[in-house]
């Protein structure tokens, strides 16, 4: 018999929850979203790359986000560059010299 973690068992993957969602509510939602808001609100937790979740903190993920907080981040993310546009200013630069 393979012995328990008690740290461990208040942790579920992304897939899990969102299994428990739509099987309580039948509002069809998907282990890629509620990864993706567990880590925008900082609730998100990883061993090794399997992405976890603590139960206590699937009521936050329920929260609606409101539209000021959907804004500013739109704002933050379109405000820095992304990763394809610091590498062709990397190569542009690198060109010249």
């Amino acid at each position: 018999m393979v012995p328990t973690i008690p740290i461990l068992d208040g942790l579920l993957t992304p897939e899990e929850i969102a299994r428990r969602i739509t099987a309580s509510s039948g509002a069809h939602i998907t282990g890629r979203t509620i990864w993706e808001k567990a880590r925008r609100i900082g609730v998100a937790k990883k061993i090794g790359r399997t992405p976890l979740i603590s139960i206590e903190d699937i009521p936050l993920l329920l929260n609606e986000e409101t539209k000021t907080e959907r804004l500013d981040r739109l704002k933050n993310k379109s405000s820095r560059p992304d990763a394809l546009t610091m590498l062709r200013q990397a190569r542009k630069k690198r060109a010249r010299t």
